[in-house]
């Protein structure tokens, strides 16, 4: 079982390998919840939801996020030692059409991660990392762009770990910042 920290933030663009690295590192705990924050909305994203679930292990516990991820997260927590949020980056999006309070959202990011600290287990959460590409044309792309960057920024803060994943190798980039300025 590999051991980095209790909270882990693994970052990196689409297809990086982070979701990967994060599976691999809990696969070595006896009890794994998997909080999964997509909703099946169109017939793409169906398939999508279908090859997660196909190739995780079948003794993975899943929980579909159905309202806050704290709440979610902390039911995950109480089932398994080991707990991976994938991802923020859904997450962030589905609230997003929900509500237009981006405060809300930013706070709903921080009380989940707070009760992953607070439950003692090993959670990874996922998240993609937007803001190195063009700036979005459309005001409602910014408006993600920049929210899930704030969100990001948070989870960095509060998590032990941060991983940033390019072409499926890891750099913990917590370790190699400045620390607090």
């Amino acid at each position: 079982m590999i051991v980095i920290g209790n909270v882990i933030l693994f970052l990196g663009g689409a297809r990086s390998g982070k979701s990967a690295l994060a599976e691999k590192i809990v696969s070595g705990y006896n009890e794994v919840a998997y909080v999964a924050t997509a909703e099946a909305i169109d017939e793409e994203m169906v398939e999508r939801i279908k090859n997660h679930q196909d190739s995780r292990p079948s003794e993975w516990v899943t929980f579909e996020v159905d309202g806050k991820l704290a709440d979610t997260l902390s039911q995950a927590c109480q089932k398994a030692d080991a707990v991976i949020v994938d991802c923020l980056t859904v997450y962030i999006a589905r609230r997003m059409e929900q509500t237009v309070d981006d405060e809300q959202i930013i706070t709903e990011v921080i009380e989940a991660v707070s009760e992953a600290r607070q439950s003692g287990k090993t959670v990874a959460f996922v998240s993609n990392e937007v803001g190195m590409g063009l700036v979005p044309k459309y005001p409602v792309g910014r408006r993600y762009r920049d929210l899930l960057g704030k969100a990001n920024q948070k989870a960095a803060e509060l998590a032990d770990k941060v991983l940033f994943t390019i072409a499926g190798i890891p750099v913990d980039i917590k370790a190699l910042g400045l620390g607090d300025l």
